[in-house]
Formats: C-alpha cells, structure tokens, sequence
C-alpha cells in the first residue's frame, strides 16, 4: 500500500519520522541539538557502511564509486583508500544498510549527521564506553523503530493526511479500469487496518462512483501480512469483523474478505491460482522484488 497506492509527500513523512527519532535520542542524552532534517542528503538506492560512517553508490558490480564520510563527499583517492576493489556484498548484514524503501531517508540522515558529532567528540560525555560507527547506527535505528512500534508517528499521520498524501484522482480509475477488465485486486499491507483504512478512504473513496469505497475496489485486502515472512511461512490468519478491528481466528481465506496475517500460500488457495498467475507490486527492492519472486 504505502508509496505503491498511497503516494506519500517524502518530506513531510519522513521529516515527521525523523523529529520524533531526535526526540527519542535527545532523551537518552545524545547530543541532537541543532540537527535538522535534510532530504536532499540520502536517496533510495544508496549504502550505509556501518564500519566506517560511510555512504556509498556502487556500480552494477558492487564496486564503490562515490562516498560520502557523514555529511562530508570523499574524494577519488580517499574512496581508493577505504575500499579499493573491494565487492560490497549486502548479505554482510552487519556491516551494509541497503537503504531500499524511501522508509530509510529519516534513517540515512539522522545517522549521516551524527557521524559528524561522533567525529567532532560530542558523544564522549554521553555515550558509554568507546561509541563505534557501529553503535551509532544502534542507536539510531532503535530510536526509528521505537517511533514505529509506539504508533506516534502514523497516530498523527491519520489525524491530518491532508499534510502527508499526495493524492492522485487517476488511481482510482486505474484500478476500477482493471475489475472491468475481469482482473481480481488484492491489498497486501504491512500496516494495521485503522491506518490503512484511513489513508485508503482518504485517497480513494472520493474519486469513485457513489455508493463505492476503496473495499469494493479490492477482491481480498490483508492487513498486519508481516512481509517478508508472508512469502515464507504460514502464520496465523484472523478475520477483521468490524469496522474497529476486532477480529477472529479463521483457517482459510475467502473472496472478498479483510484479513490480519496469514500466507501467500493461503492467498494462492484462495484464488485457484500459483505465484505466475500473480502480479505483485510493492515499494521495497527486497521484500517485494527479491524474496516475492
């Protein structure tokens, strides 16, 4: 759902995302005064070096081409001397940060500015012991999870989405071309069902014919699938019965329900059809690319 059919204004989420990852660590002592959120710093695509305080754009073949230390550009000689030829492989999950979803730009830039604090001393009354790249990234990905996990952040998101979503009048039509063309539309999401109705309603329901909302739009709708592991494993499937979430233990997925969890295996059952027979669209270079297909 998020960035596929609900397009977001990157500035505005993740400038939110990462105020409240600030607070977060302005709490625990380290040292965020005067950071501000800088969109033009990361983009999608790029890697963080979580040895070295680095981001880094490789080539086709992993090799390093550009680098910044913090928010500092490296030179030619200085990127020769960190990498050379090496082949940055990104199943070394302990020291590459892939950031693959435009969920990492809060991510990126809070860590890349508080490599320059961490260079200039500011940690050494805060932080305990001998901070390392490594345990600065720690602190900032907890920081950004926690925003996450708590629920502020889409909390506020749904009370004003006017500030968030940019709308687009064709989507709805688009999708309401392709039901009329006999195809089944399913809604797979990570989030929870009163953010996705809410974002959803607000995106859609006012661009379609009366009496339609964005539920008449969707043959089956999954909330909370916990991807990538709904491709993988079968997880426990609920039922969402009312308009409140409440929800209820089932075995099996039908037509024109709105479940909690689950598998695509289940998915395949319900639809009498096999992942080739699928077109699957997803934000996430990883999770909806790699491990989907």
């Amino acid at each position: 759902m998020d960035y596929t059919l609900i397009h977001y204004d990157v500035n505005a989420w993740e400038g939110l995302a990462y105020s409240y990852g600030l607070e977060t660590l302005r709490q625990q002592g380290v040292p965020v005064d005067g950071l501000k959120f800088d969109p033009d710093l990361v983009i999608r695509g790029l890697i963080m070096d979580k040895e070295y305080g680095n981001l880094i754009k490789v080539d086709r073949f992993g090799l390093v081409k550009r680098a910044m230390h913090g928010t500092r550009m490296m030179g030619w000689q200085e990127i020769r001397q960190f990498y050379g030829r090496e082949v940055v492989n990104l199943r070394n999950e302990g020291r590459w940060v892939f950031l693959n979803t435009l969920f990492s730009v809060s991510e990126g830039v809070m860590y890349m500015q508080l490599v320059d604090r961490l260079d200039q001393g500011a940690f050494s009354s805060n932080a305990p012991g001998q901070l390392t790249y490594q345990g600065l990234y720690r602190f900032v990905s907890k920081a950004l999870y926690r925003t996450h996990v708590e629920g502020k952040l889409k909390r506020e998101i749904i009370q004003a989405p006017e500030k968030y979503v940019e709308v687009d009048p064709e989507m709805a039509q688009t999708l309401l071309d392709q039901k009329e063309a006999g195809k089944m539309l399913l809604l797979i999401t990570n989030s929870d069902y009163e953010y996705s109705a809410t974002m959803m309603s607000y995106a859609y329901d006012r661009f379609l014919p009366a009496g339609v909302t964005w539920r008449d739009l969707f043959d089956m709708v999954i909330v909370m699938s916990r991807k990538p592991e709904f491709f993988s494993y079968n997880m426990p499937l609920y039922e969402v019965v009312t308009s409140d979430g409440l929800m209820r233990p089932v075995l099996a997925a039908k037509l024109g329900g709105l479940y909690c969890g689950g598998s695509a295996r289940q998915v395949e059952a319900a639809l009498g059809v096999e992942g080739d027979d699928i077109l699957y669209v997803g934000d996430h270079i990883c999770t909806d690319a790699a491990l989907a297909k």
